[in-house]
């Protein structure tokens, strides 16, 4: 059976086993058997390889070429310029694993990718070689369960978590080339700069945060709880809907770089909560009512606690914080949920949908990225990168350049 991209119908093994079984040919859009062509001579290159385990490791793989692939004949293979390091993979550098969701196998990973496009599969029409491009992180999905028709792709019905992530089943950004499907590629605008794009991936996260998943509208007050990269896009985008008060929380560690470029950026309340009771500072702002949003980015157990006590009646939280940690257990109060009649929510990934409206907004300056992108690595300096990505409260985003 041929495997076409486009036919959400195929299961997700089917498909991966299929896609190996069929090759095009760039030049007469014949169909090829695959394995490799006698004679042939695979290309080697040095990537960031996640196993089953957890563990990570630099080493050498095979390159990716086109048509090997779940995505053929709709595949670009892309040579990658920059890779974040992002929350979810430093999850799997040098601490305890329990409950992070590893790749169900072997594989490149990194999926915060800025890239440039080298060769398009025969079906592909929205970009050609020579574009820069930023990636979406979802490419796997049915789109016939419940969810894939609401346009939630990002949690499919149909595939188990994580398995929908293009970097978890045919190879991420922290090597020189990767293979992803033309549709969930976009152009990068000449005014963004290559380097700070490795946001756009969390920008469109955190689009989905805020104005997909807890629908922020203009004047209502939120709280964010966690002043990391991820917390400061939250900021701007909250900015640019219109809504405030803004308030930001953050530890004594936090005070000179990130709470720090909280005030820059024009938050409106920045709270220490080391030195500050953020109960009590709440309750003051808002005359005891609370505020209308809490977005708890930071994963730990006393902000999902304090979370449900500053946020108002009939107000809204949403806890993403752990990511893929998984594993955290924090006490719930179930009775100032039911009483105060409080929508909780959680968020993974984006859909589509987030990334037209992220770059619209970095394309017009109304949200920054390039003070955020603190450090920058050369691929064989990963560990370092990694090392300070998990330690330095100094750190916003470590770019990795491939």
């Amino acid at each position: 059976m041929e495997k076409r991209y486009g036919q959400p119908e195929i299961a997700i093994a089917v498909r991966l086993s299929v896609c190996r079984d069929v090759r095009y040919n760039g030049k007469n859009r014949t169909r090829l058997r695959i394995g490799h062509m006698p004679g042939e001579t695979l290309m080697m290159m040095t990537g960031i390889v996640a196993y089953p385990n957890g563990d990570l490791k630099l080493e050498q793989v095979q390159a990716p070429v086109l048509g090997d692939n779940p995505y053929a004949p709709h595949d670009v293979l892309c040579e990658v310029e920059y890779c974040g390091i992002c929350g979810s993979d430093i999850h799997r550098w040098k601490a305890d694993k329990t409950g992070v969701k590893t790749s169900p196998r072997k594989v490149v990973v990194g999926h915060e990718i800025v890239s440039v496009v080298r060769e398009v599969g025969p079906a592909v029409t929205t970009v050609k070689p020579g574009d820069r491009v930023v990636h979406e992180i979802v490419t796997f999905y049915c789109g016939h369960c419940p969810a894939c028709l609401e346009g939630r792709f990002n949690i499919c019905n149909t595939i188990p978590p994580m398995e929908g992530r293009a970097h978890f089943m045919t190879g991420g950004g922290f090597a020189k080339y990767t293979v992803w499907p033309e549709r969930q590629l976009h152009i990068l605008p000449a005014a963004i700069r290559p380097k700070s794009a490795v946001l756009m991936e969390p920008t469109a996260g955190s689009i989905h945060s805020v104005i997909s998943r807890m629908k922020v509208r203009a004047g209502e007050s939120v709280a964010i709880l966690g002043p990391g990269a991820r917390g400061l896009l939250m900021l701007q985008v909250c900015q640019a809907i219109g809504a405030g008060p803004i308030i930001m929380t953050g530890l004594t560690r936090d005070e000179p770089t990130r709470l720090k470029k909280a005030r820059e950026l024009g938050c409106d309340v920045v709270i220490n909560v080391e030195k500050e009771d953020l109960r009590a500072r709440i309750a003051e702002l808002t005359h005891g009512i609370g505020v209308d949003v809490v977005l708890e980015n930071s994963g730990a157990v006393e902000p999902i606690a304090e979370s449900l006590d500053i946020v108002r009646k009939g107000g809204r939280v949403m806890w993403a914080g752990g990511g893929i940690r998984g594993g955290i257990v924090a006490p719930v109060d179930t009775y100032k949920i039911i009483v105060k009649e409080l929508d909780v929510s959680g968020e993974i990934s984006q859909i589509p949908y987030d990334w037209k409206t992220a770059i619209k907004l970095v394309e017009s300056g109304r949200i920054k990225l390039d003070d955020l992108v603190t450090h920058t690595y050369q691929l064989e300096q990963w560990e370092d990168g990694f090392d300070l990505a998990a330690t330095s409260p100094e750190c916003l985003r470590v770019a990795i350049e491939i």
